[in-house]
């Protein structure tokens, strides 16, 4: 009862303010900025202020990171996921969860999910991995499976962060049929 009561009113509250909600957006607007200048094959050196080929041996892993996560975020999913397979430390949370984000928008849902799956056993209080699978999730069919995802990012985040907030309206899109993507 207390779920169905709960879900009627965040799913009316959230659906009068989905406008807002997509403005929260993802990503480094400065780093996409730099990225987006870069051809194929190439990354954003911010050393050299240039962009250089991806395979270039000065990069370090966090330079790749931001680099795979920028390309995710425009849409270059699979330049994203070789980026990202670059980094020498590949258990890391936030490597996982992009190489989630750029695998499921690149077609391979599984495979996307199973990314998210590890970055939340090796960080359970990720909430944006737990929210990027939810709404990988979504896709999958499994609604359920996305609601336990934003019970627990509200454990761990209340209602007013970004994982919170991009899941519940992908939710609400979804149980509208509307079209949604993050």
């Amino acid at each position: 009862m207390h779920r169905k009561l709960f879900a009627a009113t965040f799913l009316s509250t959230l659906v009068l303010s989905a406008p807002a909600l997509a403005a929260a957006g993802g990503g480094d607007d400065a780093s996409n900025d730099a990225v987006r200048q870069c051809e194929s094959g190439e990354v954003w050196d911010r050393g050299k202020n240039d962009c250089v080929p991806a395979d270039q041996q000065s990069l370090n892993d966090d330079a790749l990171f931001e680099n795979g996560r920028a390309l995710a975020y425009l849409g270059r999913f699979e330049e994203a996921m070789t980026v990202l397979g670059m980094i020498k430390e590949q258990d890391r949370p936030d490597v996982l969860n992009y190489l989630g984000y750029a695998t499921r928008n690149a077609g391979d849902l599984q495979a996307g999910i199973a990314h998210y799956r590890r970055a939340i056993a090796l960080d359970p209080d990720y909430t944006l991995a737990r929210s990027y699978m939810g709404q990988a999730l979504l896709l999958d069919g499994d609604r359920d499976g996305a609601i336990a995802q934003l019970d627990a990012i509200e454990e761990r985040c209340g209602r007013d962060c970004r994982g919170y907030t991009e899941l519940a309206e992908a939710i609400v899109a979804a149980t509208h049929d509307q079209p949604w993507r993050y």
